[in-house]
């Protein structure tokens, strides 16, 4: 079972795009979670959520009538979680499979506190994936297999003190047995020579971004 998050970020284009690149990302979800203000982007791309989550405090009233058919699960607005991560531990009881869309532009601090919420999923050992329509990160503690078609560019940043013992193939700069560490962004901007590429961790966590060419 393949369950998608709708998060409350921003996305910095029209929304033909938007609905197109939603269309081919929600094609093999068999369930969908409108985490509060995502309900919004579910009304804009023509989505009819599973569940809504979340305190409703950034969901507008007059959108929350139109999937009043639509299943709550509502939180106190004052609350240790973020909406996110509700919706994530929800998730987890259904799914080893989940994709998380919208959980990156707008504010930074709340992009990079959705990017922590991989580790909760990873921890359950499940496999979260986190995609814009330039962007497509994941967070690895063995081994992940990278699609060309998914972004050329592939940074890979340390997600604590250092990740050890890396191995890459079908990079351009290679990594064989190699560590990196926070303070050093040497795994920034590499690339996928050919239709895909390998990475292999032996101790931490990695944060995996590819990033697809900008289309004019």
């Amino acid at each position: 079972m393949k369950i998608a998050i709708i998060a409350n970020g921003e996305f910095y284009e029209n929304s033909e795009k938007i609905k197109k690149f939603a269309e081919t990302a929600l094609k093999e979800a068999d369930y969908i979670i409108a985490c509060d203000g995502g309900l919004e982007h579910c009304y804009n791309m023509d989505i009819t959520p599973d569940i809504i989550i979340g305190d409703l405090d950034s969901a507008p009233a007059d959108i929350l009538a139109e999937y009043k058919d639509v299943p709550i699960l509502r939180f106190p607005t004052e609350k240790d979680e973020t909406d996110l991560e509700l919706a994530m531990d929800f998730a987890l009881k259904k799914s080893q499979d989940i994709l998380i869309l919208a959980a990156l532009g707008g504010r930074f601090d709340h992009a990079l506190g959705n990017i922590h919420v991989l580790a909760e999923a990873l921890k359950y050992g499940a496999k979260a994936v986190i995609l814009d329509i330039y962007t497509r990160i994941v967070l690895i503690d063995d081994f992940c297999e990278l699609q060309k078609s998914n972004g050329r560019m592939v940074s890979l940043l340390p997600f604590f003190s250092e990740a050890g013992r890396i191995t890459t193939t079908g990079l351009k700069y290679p990594l064989i047995d190699e560590n990196l560490r926070i303070g050093s962004v040497r795994g920034l901007s590499n690339e996928i020579l050919k239709e895909s590429a390998k990475i292999a961790i032996k101790s931490g966590l990695l944060l995996v971004v590819q990033t697809k060419e900008v289309e004019n």
